[in-house]
């Protein structure tokens, strides 16, 4: 009962409908791979900086992360 009064619509409306989602469809894909990205080289320079001789601690006063965030990070998306 409660779309006994709907309006009608043309195929326009569920055409945008489909064409809305797949723009969001798609930028959520180009985020998510941007994402992904920014992750990996984010554990690359934290790599680079162990390498290079700097500590957790200087690391975590550096760029106000924790230790864990840094090991995390390194484990799940560093170079390997």
């Amino acid at each position: 009962m409660a779309f006994r009064h709907r309006s009608e619509y043309d195929e326009s409306v569920p055409r945008a409908l489909r064409e809305a989602r797949a723009s969001y469809d798609e930028a959520t894909s180009e985020y998510e791979r941007a994402m992904e990205k920014a992750r990996k080289d984010w554990a690359e320079a934290l790599a680079v900086a162990i390498e290079a001789g700097m500590s957790y601690q200087e690391i975590a006063d550096e760029v106000g992360v924790s230790h864990t965030s840094i090991s995390r990070a390194i484990k799940q998306h560093g170079p390997g």
